[in-house]
């Protein structure tokens, strides 16, 4: 099953400014995160240290990662990688030797 990196940040001018309506959309936030990490959805989330950023680790189809990141729009931007194992690659370079 492909894996991918999910590099995410969040996007302040889509943000309330009100910081009682904030908290309250980021732990609505939270809960979507918990929940799909407990239906195995996503394997690892964090955030970065100095907030306002993180990562989240998933395996699926693209077409996950897309049904996935909708939710969050538009207060969250994502940025998703596609990533290979180390087995993978090994696969990769036997191909390539002759």
């Amino acid at each position: 099953m492909p894996k991918y990196l999910n590099l995410w940040e969040i996007d302040n001018s889509k943000m309330p400014v009100d910081l009682n309506e904030r908290a309250g959309l980021q732990m609505k936030q939270l809960e979507m995160i918990k929940k799909m990490i407990a239906e195995k959805q996503i394997s690892d989330w964090g955030l970065f240290a100095g907030g306002g950023a993180g990562y989240a680790i998933a395996e699926g189809t693209a077409s996950d990662m897309l049904k996935r990141t909708l939710p969050f729009g538009p207060f969250v931007k994502f940025k998703i990688q596609p990533v290979l194992s180390p087995d993978e690659v090994i696969q990769v370079m036997k191909s390539m030797s002759g």
